[in-house]
C-alpha cells in the first residue's frame, strides 16, 4: 500500500485541509531561519489534530547558527513529539553544506525535538558531491527524495509507481519518503505531493521520537559508585544521546551523594568535538537532591563522562544514567 499527502506553506494559504481527497498525511512548514515563522502553520496543525492526520512540521535551512535556528523551531512547531523535516536546498546565495545539515540535526536533537526526516533531494546531493550519508543515518534521520516525471491531476492519478527513480538509494540511504509532483490537484489547489510506502499507522511508527528494537533488553536507567578516594576516577559510558543506530533519544546524567557533601570535576566526551564540557566544581550534598551537572540532557552523541573526586572524596556518591525509550 502507497499513502500520499501534501507538503504546505503560507503559499497555500486559506487551504482547508478537510477538503483534501487523497491526503494521508500532511507536511507543513513553520520556520526557516531564525527569521521566519510561517503564519499558517499553527492552524494546520490544529486542522491535521482534529481530522486525525498524521502531522509533519518542517524547517527551511538558513545559512545562520544551527542552535539559534533549532531554537526558533522549538519556539514555533507547539508540540516536541511531533515529527519534523529539515528542508535542505539551496536559496538565493546559500547553498547548504552537508557539515551545516548536520549541525542543525544535532542542534534540533540537542533541543529534544523529534526531527526524523531530512529533504535532500538527489539533484542536489549531487551538486555537494554525492557525499557518504551515514552521519544522517546514525542519527536516526531518515531521507526524503524529489523527483517528478511530469504529468497533473490528482496525486493518485500521477504518482509514477513504487518501483520510480525517486525510491532509489543515494549516499548510502534509500529514501523512506518521495515527493513526486508539484503539480497536483487538491482542495482546489495545485500542490507538492509525496508517497510513503506503508499505511499511515506505519508512518507515524517510522516517525516516532523512539525506535524500540524488539530483541533489546538494555534497561532505560543504570546506576553505579563513583570510585572514592583522593584523586579518584570513574568512567561512565552512557547510550549516545540523540545519536547512532540504536536510535537513542535524550539521555540524562545526575549524581547523588550520601553522610555530607563532596566536590567532585564532571567532563564529557563528545563524538566529533573532543572533552567538549568541563565542570570543575560540582557540589554534591546528601541533604538535597540528586545534582545534574548539565542542567537537562546530555548534548548530542555523548560517548563518555568522567568523574574525578575531589573535596571530601570519601563521601559515598553515586551515578545516575536515565534514557528515554527506544
Amino acid at each position: 500500500m502507497t499513502i500520499f499527502g501534501p507538503d504546505i506553506s503560507s503559499y497555500q494559504s486559506g487551504l482547508v485541509l478537510s477538503r483534501l481527497s487523497d491526503a494521508a498525511f500532511i507536511i507543513a512548514k513553520t520556520t526557516e531561519g531564525t527569521y521566519y515563522t510561517d503564519a499558517d502553520y499553527q492552524a494546520w496543525r490544529s486542522q491535521a489534530s482534529a481530522l486525525g492526520r498524521p502531522f509533519i512540521w518542517y524547517h527551511f535551512l538558513s545559512g545562520e547558527s544551527a542552535a539559534s535556528q533549532a531554537a526558533h523551531t522549538a519556539a514555533n512547531i507547539g508540540d516536541r513529539s511531533l515529527p519534523g523535516m529539515l528542508d535542505a536546498e539551496p536559496a538565493g546565495s546559500y547553498s547548504p553544506s552537508l557539515a551545516q545539515i548536520v549541525a542543525y540535526v544535532d542542534a534540533a536533537l540537542a533541543a529534544g525535538l523529534n526531527l526524523r526526516l531530512v529533504y535532500l533531494p538527489r539533484w542536489y546531493w549531487q551538486q555537494m558531491g554525492s557525499p557518504n550519508l551515514s552521519e544522517l543515518s546514525d542519527r536516526g534521520v531518515s531521507l526524503v527524495s524529489s523527483s517528478y516525471p511530469g504529468g497533473s491531476g490528482g496525486p493518485g492519478s500521477i504518482y509514477p509507481g513504487d518501483d520510480a527513480a525517486g525510491w532509489q538509494a543515494y549516499g548510502g540511504m534509500t529514501p523512506l519518503i518521495y515527493q513526486f509532483t508539484n503539480q497536483a490537484s487538491d482542495g482546489g489547489q495545485q500542490l507538492d505531493y509525496n508517497a510513503f510506502r506503508g499505511t499511515a499507522a506505519q508512518l507515524v511508527t517510522a516517525l516516532g521520537p523512539t525506535h524500540v528494537l524488539e530483541d533489546d533488553t538494555m534497561p532505560a536507567f543504570a546506576t553505579g559508585e563513583i570510585t572514592p578516594g583522593a584523586g579518584a576516577v570513574t568512567m561512565v559510558l552512557p547510550p549516545p544521546a540523540n545519536y547512532g543506530a540504536a536510535g537513542w533519544g535524550n539521555v540524562w546524567f545526575s549524581l547523588g551523594a550520601d553522610f555530607g557533601t563532596a566536590t567532585v570535576r564532571v567532563a564529557i566526551f563528545t563524538h566529533g568535538q573532543g572533552w567538549s564540557h568541563i565542570y570543575e566544581d560540582v557540589v554534591v550534598d546528601a541533604a538535597a537532591d540528586r545534582v545534574n551537572p548539565f542542567g537537562g540532557p546530555l548534548p548530542t552523541a555523548v560517548q563518555k563522562i568522567s568523574v574525578t573526586r575531589r573535596g571530601n572524596p570519601n563521601v559515598p556518591l553515586a551515578y545516575l544514567v536515565e534514557a528515554v525509550q527506544r
